[in-house]
């Protein structure tokens, strides 16, 4: 009896072992949307005070502007999780949040939330604004970013 149950602990700890193995593996490729602050704005994107607009970042970026009371903006988040995925990281995700970020909200004259900036890597960024469904937001980013 000692040696089954043995036996299948033993069996039990390598199928979870190597289970939890290919679950680490593969958090290594989830692309996600990543929380940042207007200071961190500006030296992964662009400077937004700056008089010409010019992108930093390697890859087109969609920022999610949003406040955590906003309801529109708590059912935005998996949808743009999703999204990320989609883009494969292709194109990189970032959240501000505007009760906290007043001044690049000022800027960016943000009256109205959900609120997306759409970067490009070449022209001005264009703007989302309001809930959607997945699909529309990718076909409004894909024809923002020329894709």
């Amino acid at each position: 009896m000692k040696r089954i149950l043995f036996f299948l602990l033993v069996t039990f700890s390598l199928a979870f072992g190597a289970s939890a193995q290919r679950y680490s593996a593969n958090l290594d490729t989830v692309y996600t949307v990543h929380s940042i602050d207007q200071d961190r704005f500006k030296g992964v994107i662009a400077d937004w005070n700056a008089a010409d607009w010019a992108m930093l970042n390697p890859r087109p970026v969609i920022v999610d502007f949003y406040a955590d009371w906003c309801q529109p903006c708590k059912r935005l988040e998996p949808i743009l999780r999703r999204i990320a995925q989609h883009y494969n990281g292709e194109v990189d995700f970032y959240r501000i949040n505007v009760d906290e970020n007043s001044d690049i909200a000022d800027v960016f004259q943000i009256r109205s939330i959900p609120f997306l900036l759409i970067c490009p890597l070449e022209g001005e960024p264009k703007s989302v604004i309001g809930l959607y469904s997945e699909q529309e937001y990718i076909r409004v980013f894909n024809q923002a970013l020329g894709r």
